[in-house]
């Protein structure tokens, strides 16, 4: 049983707490659970885009998961990029370009300038089928065609929005 913190419209912990996919627990309009997605670019400026199981839709999207209670939205990213692709970025410089609030979750957008050698990506079968680099028209063809989750196309356009701010 994983419980989910509950935040206000400006991310302030409301003190509530929720059992994740109990669909008795109300929210009012201005409570929200959290969730973190990282965008990861390489040197060559391609994005690291993982292709969901097919449990979880056989989308692409992006590396992220619910902030689980007790955790912060980057420590959800640590661990979520360890479970889905086994790599520690524990040490790395993880730029917080703050949330969006799309839908009901605040979505917490993580920036990582890292080379992962594919060779290294160890991903959870339950959760990802393979991983690769795209380039940023990829990807928005991608969003375009919906073959990419659509909150993780818009998490996406706002990131590199707030990149080239």
């Amino acid at each position: 049983m994983e419980w989910l913190d509950i935040y206000d419209d400006y991310g302030n912990l409301t003190g509530r707490k929720i059992i994740r996919g109990d669909r008795s627990a109300k929210l009012s309009n201005h409570e929200h659970i959290a969730v973190a997605n990282i965008f990861i670019e390489n040197s060559k400026g391609e994005f690291l885009i993982q292709k969901t199981s097919k449990e979880k839709g056989g989308l692409f999207s992006t590396t992220g998961g619910h902030v689980d209670s007790g955790e912060t939205p980057y420590t959800t990213i640590v661990r979520e990029v360890k479970e889905e692709i086994g790599i520690d970025i524990s040490k790395e410089k993880i730029i917080d370009y703050g949330f969006l609030l799309y839908d009901m979750p605040l979505r917490y957008l993580f920036y990582l300038k890292k080379d992962i050698n594919i060779k290294d990506v160890d991903v959870q079968k339950e959760e990802v089928d393979y991983v690769k680099y795209m380039s940023v028209s990829d990807i928005r063809k991608l969003i375009d065609e919906k073959q990419m989750l659509e909150s993780h196309g818009i998490m996406f356009n706002e990131l590199i929005r707030r990149i080239n701010k």
